[in-house]
Parts: structure tokens; sequence; C-alpha cells
């Protein structure tokens, strides 16, 4: 089963020690209404990533994480390989956040 796949942590070591950015993903397709909210605080948990995820009222999801843009793209990468079953992914837009103050753990809003 490809959901909640174990996430490598020896790769996290070595990109955690550059400076970190804040970056908000925009998320299309099924990703109301299926776990995938819960899906997401699992892998960035596993990632030792910093962030938030939130509901849209447009039916798309919001993950803003604070990491260096090679550990995004890695999250990007991994996090269609580890949602449930019910959801599925369309696109993923990325945007750098400025002025973003340090955020402590990743939580998921409502």
């Amino acid at each position: 089963m490809r959901f909640l796949k174990q996430f490598n942590h020896s790769q996290v070591k070595n990109k955690t020690a550059t400076p970190q950015e804040t970056w908000q993903l925009n998320v299309f397709g099924r990703v109301q209404g299926v776990g995938f909210r819960w899906s997401v605080q699992v892998l960035a948990d596993q990632m030792q990533l910093c962030g938030t995820v939130k509901n849209n009222s447009d039916q798309t999801v919001t993950i803003v994480l604070q990491a260096s843009l090679a550990l995004v793209n890695e999250f990007c990468a991994a996090l269609p390989h580890n949602i449930s079953q019910f959801a599925k992914i369309s696109k993923i837009k990325k945007e750098k956040l400025v002025n973003v103050g340090k955020m402590q753990g990743f939580h998921v809003l409502y």
C-alpha cells in the first residue's frame, strides 16, 4: 500500500542546515474530505518540517512550509505517494513567502 510510506530521515539531516525559507503550496484536486490534511501532517512530521495545512473555500488546500527549496521540492515529490487512496492531486502551485516569523511544529488549521 502506498499510503504513508516511511520517509528516510537521513535525507533530511543534510538539508535542514540551509537557511529556512517559507513556501506556500496550493494543492488542487480531490483533497478535501478524504483525509488529505492528516496525510500532509504525517509526512511533514516524518520530514521534521514546520508549517501548517488548511482547507480553502474553493476546495483546494494550502500548505505552508518552512524549509529550503530543495526540501520543499522533496516534500512535493513525496506527497502524492503518501496520501490516502481516496485523495488525488492534480496540481501543486508553489510560491515563496517573505517576512514570515519562525514556525514551531506542524499544525492543521481549521
